[in-house]
């Protein structure tokens, strides 16, 4: 009996054992999971993915026909707060941005908004846009990186807003994406902005040291912008430090210089915006750079019910002062849209471009195009 009730004691021992073993690895469990999901939550909750998938189909006036990127990119923002107290408002931010070559690089017609990659990403089934960080203060943000200056930002403020024509007539994209001269989305960019209340105000600096005349600071940017109610608008400079006489594809010329100014105005289901860019040996044609007069105009309408059929129309005029030897060449051509959006920014919509940009000697230099095409953001 003595041992029997040993045997059944030790057995009993056992078993509490076992089953204490057991909750404490169900416990464990448990915390392991509950700690890999707040890990996932503290990743996901500082960081935002975003894209924008657009493609459009063309066809030119004497009849040729192509299917075309339109822009489409992927990314991500980040933002991570340096302090508990979110009354401190101080945090790390970054963003990082992919551009996607959909279709091909080599489009027989050229139907999309944004002139795009640089000269080295053509045909590349993947490059980057963007790419930056830094830091944000209350109403302060210090970024560096490749990113949106604020010549384009702040100075040509809501003008680009077609969906597949312009933009060529504020001084952007005046070489490949605008990432050398600092107008575009600028290379090796240092920039700080501060926004409160409509006003927004940016500085920036550009360390690129990619020629024989490099400087601590390359070229140098300002910007700012006003919006009050419906009514905005918006000035910009650029101005670069380091050009030369003779650039390369990846150089900036001596001597280039860019102002834009910007007004728009938007109420109910009427919108109407504006430009004027002042370009000094900032536009290039083959080999040579020339300074330069651009306007740009909007006009649009949601014409119905529901606000998702909208119209719009303007144009884009780019000639060089008379001084520049370029004869009768300029980039001169109307727009015409109707789109249909149908889930916040995304859209169909069909376009037009009737061009009549002339060569040096007076010819036409370009041929209309129309097309369609989609636009998809999540």
């Amino acid at each position: 009996m003595k041992n029997l009730l040993t045997t059944y004691g030790k057995t009993m021992l056992l078993a509490a054992i076992l089953v204490l073993m057991q909750q404490a690895q169900a416990q464990t469990a448990q915390d392991k999971k509950e700690t890999d999901t707040n890990w996932i939550d503290e990743i996901t909750s500082r960081v935002t993915p975003y894209g924008s998938l657009r493609i459009g189909a063309g066809f030119a006036e004497e009849g040729e026909i192509g299917i075309s990127n339109n822009a489409p990119r992927i990314g991500i923002k980040l933002k991570h707060a340096l302090s508990k107290n979110e009354a401190d408002n101080f945090n790390v931010i970054g963003g990082i941005e992919l551009g996607l070559n959909l279709v091909s690089r080599d489009e027989t017609v050229e139907f999309a908004v944004d002139p795009g990659a640089g000269i080295a990403q053509v045909g590349d089934a993947v490059f980057a846009r963007l790419g930056y960080a830094g830091f944000s203060y209350k109403d302060f943000e210090l970024t560096f990186g490749k990113q949106n200056s604020v010549y384009y930002q702040l100075g040509a403020n809501k003008i680009d807003k077609f969906s597949a024509f312009g933009g060529a007539a504020i001084g952007v994209w005046n070489i490949s994406d605008g990432g050398v001269s600092g107008t575009g989305r600028a290379n090796q960019l240092l920039k700080l902005t501060y926004a409160n209340s409509g006003l927004k105000i940016g500085i920036q600096g550009q360390a690129r040291n990619i020629s024989a005349n490099s400087k601590s600071l390359d070229t140098y940017g300002l910007g700012a912008s006003y919006t009050i109610g419906g009514f905005a608008i918006g000035v910009g400079f650029n101005k670069v430090l380091d050009g030369v006489e003779d650039p390369l594809p990846n150089q900036a010329k001596n001597g280039d210089e860019a102002f834009v100014t910007s007004a728009s105005y938007e109420k109910d289901r009427f919108s109407v915006a504006a430009s004027y860019a002042n370009l000094k040996q900032h536009q290039r044609l083959g080999d040579e750079f020339y300074d330069a007069i651009g306007i740009e105009f909007y006009l649009g309408y949601l014409f119905s019910k529901n606000k998702r059929w909208k119209v719009a129309s303007g144009f884009n005029y780019l000639t060089p002062d008379d001084d520049q030897g370029l004869g009768d060449f300029n980039t001169a051509f109307a727009i015409g849209e109707v789109s249909y959006t149908f889930k916040k920014s995304s859209k169909i919509f069909a376009a037009a471009k009737i061009d009549q940009s002339k060569t040096t000697t007076g010819d036409r230099r370009n041929q209309s195009v129309f097309g369609i095409g989609v636009k998809f953001d999540f």
